[in-house]
C-alpha cells in the first residue's frame, strides 16, 4: 500500500506540471519584427505566452543560463500550422487570416476568429477553443537578446505538461527537471501512461472521432435567362441625295419627346458619341481613324427601286454598308426597311440569386470574354461564349477559398 501511495504521490505532484525540452545548436536565429526583436525557432513549435525559455552556452554552465518569458508568438500570413483544440480535435491546414496571427497575452480572449482551411474545407475557430498552435514561430521575448550568436547556444523551453502529451510531431527527448533543489542533478526518463478507453465493449487508447458534418456545397448562384440577338441602335430614317440620315434608337429629343434624335452620317468619315450631348445636338459628331473612342462609320451608300409586293409599284430603298469599330470592324448592312437592325451581336441576360442575398440581373455581350463581376462577395468571371449552342462557360470564386467552381450555362440548364 505504501508503495502504491508514492507512486501516485509522484506522479501527481505539481513540481511535474513543467517540461523541459532541449534544442539542438543552431535550431533558432535572431531577426526582426518591425520594431521588435525577433527569435525564429527552425522547427516547428508550439510556444504560447507565458512559456519559458532558458538559453545557454554549449561549453557553459546551465545554472548560469539566461532566463526569458515568452511575450509574442507569431505566424506568418497563410503559414500551414497544427492546431489542438481543447475538445481534443486536432486539425492540420492553412491560415487564411489576412495578415500574421499574432498571439500575446489573454490571445484566449482574442474576439477576432481564426480563418482555417483545412482538407475538409474552411473553418472558422474562436480562440477559446484553441489549447495551443504548432508550426513555424516567431518569439518575441520579454526583453533584449543581447549579441548571442546562436551557434553557441541551446535553448530549453518550459510548457505545460498537456501541450508536450497533444504534441503529435515532437521528435526530440524530453526529462522530467526538479526545480526544488538546485543541488539534485537527477535527471528521470518520461513515461507517460496512455489513457485507456472503453468503446463498444473494447479498450483502446483512442477516442472515435465523432462524425463529421459535410459542408453543404453552395449553389452556382447564376442561372442563364436569355441568349438573343442584340438590337442595334442606329435605323437608316431618310436620307438626302447621297447623305444617309439615321435614327438612335437609345437617344431622345427630349426627356418628354418620344421620338428619337436624328444623325446625318457623311460617308468614309468616322463618328464617335457626343459626350457633350444636349437637346437639339445630334448624339453622334465626326472624329478621326486615330481616335479611340471612334464608334461607327458609314463605308457605302445607295438607293435602289425595288417592286413593293403590296402595291406592286415601285419603291424606293437606302442600302448603308456599316462598319462598327466597337465590334472589331465588323461590316454590316442597315437598309430603310428594316424593322429591326442586327449586327450580329447577341444580347446574354444572366439571373443572380443565392439564398440570403438580394437577387440581381446581368447583361453581358458576345466580346466581354474574360469578363468579372462581383456579386455578393463572389467573383464570376467570363471563361468563352458559345454562339452557335448559346452557352456560356463561367468561373466561380467564394472568398478565403482556393479552389474555383467553373460550370457551363445554357438555356436547357
Amino acid at each position: 500500500m505504501l508503495i502504491s501511495f508514492v507512486c501516485i504521490n509522484f506522479l501527481t505532484s505539481t513540481e511535474q506540471d513543467k517540461r523541459e525540452s532541449y534544442t539542438k545548436t543552431g535550431s533558432f536565429s535572431i531577426d526582426s519584427f518591425g520594431d521588435e526583436e525577433v527569435l525564429i525557432m527552425m522547427k516547428e513549435s508550439q510556444l504560447l505566452p507565458g512559456n519559458v525559455l532558458k538559453i545557454y552556452k554549449i561549453d557553459g554552465d546551465n545554472k548560469n543560463a539566461e532566463t526569458y518569458e515568452v511575450k509574442k508568438v507569431i505566424f506568418s500570413k497563410r503559414s500551414k500550422v497544427s492546431i489542438q483544440l481543447k475538445s481534443s480535435t486536432y486539425l492540420k491546414g492553412r491560415l487564411l487570416n489576412p495578415g500574421n496571427t499574432i498571439l500575446s497575452k489573454g490571445w484566449e480572449k482574442t474576439r477576432t476568429p481564426v480563418a482555417f482551411d483545412t482538407d475538409d474545407g474552411t473553418k472558422t475557430l474562436n480562440f477559446k477553443e484553441i489549447e495551443f498552435i504548432r508550426g513555424n514561430q516567431k518569439i518575441v521575448l520579454d526583453r533584449p537578446l543581447g549579441d548571442l550568436n546562436p551557434v553557441n547556444y541551446l535553448i530549453s523551453i518550459y510548457q505545460s505538461k498537456a501541450a508536450f502529451i497533444n504534441d503529435l510531431n515532437r521528435t526530440e527527448k524530453s526529462r522530467w527537471t526538479n526545480s526544488a533543489s538546485d543541488e539534485n542533478s537527477s535527471i528521470y526518463d518520461l513515461f507517460t501512461p496512455p489513457i485507456i478507453y472503453l468503446v463498444n465493449g473494447e479498450l483502446t487508447t483512442s477516442l472515435p472521432e465523432a462524425p463529421k458534418e459535410m459542408e453543404k456545397e453552395e449553389d452556382f448562384g447564376l442561372s442563364l435567362m436569355s441568349f438573343d440577338k442584340e438590337e442595334y441602335r442606329l435605323k437608316l430614317a431618310s436620307w438626302i441625295g447621297n447623305t444617309p440620315y439615321f435614327e438612335d434608337l437609345q437617344r431622345k429629343i427630349s426627356e418628354s419627346s418620344p421620338s428619337n434624335v436624328k444623325n446625318r452620317l457623311e460617308l468614309k468619315v468616322p463618328y464617335k458619341e457626343n459626350g457633350a450631348y444636349r437637346p437639339g445636338l445630334p448624339s453622334f459628331v465626326k472624329t478621326t481613324m486615330d481616335d479611340e473612342e471612334k464608334f461607327l462609320m458609314v463605308e457605302y451608300f445607295t438607293v435602289q427601286q425595288i417592286k413593293d409586293p403590296k402595291t406592286g409599284g415601285v419603291k424606293s430603298v437606302g442600302r448603308a454598308l456599316i462598319k462598327d469599330f466597337r465590334n472589331d470592324g465588323k461590316t454590316f448592312e442597315i437598309n430603310s426597311i428594316m424593322k429591326k437592325v442586327y449586327s450580329g451581336n447577341f444580347k446574354i441576360l444572366f439571373k443572380f440569386d443565392i439564398e440570403g442575398i438580394p437577387t440581381e440581373d446581368i447583361s453581358i455581350g458576345e466580346a466581354d470574354i474574360g469578363k468579372e463581376f462581383n456579386l455578393g462577395d463572389r467573383n464570376y468571371k467570363i471563361l468563352s461564349i458559345d454562339t452557335e449552342n448559346k452557352s456560356v462557360q463561367i468561373e466561380k470564386k467564394i472568398p478565403n477559398k482556393i479552389e474555383s467552381n467553373i460550370k457551363n450555362l445554357s438555356l436547357e440548364n
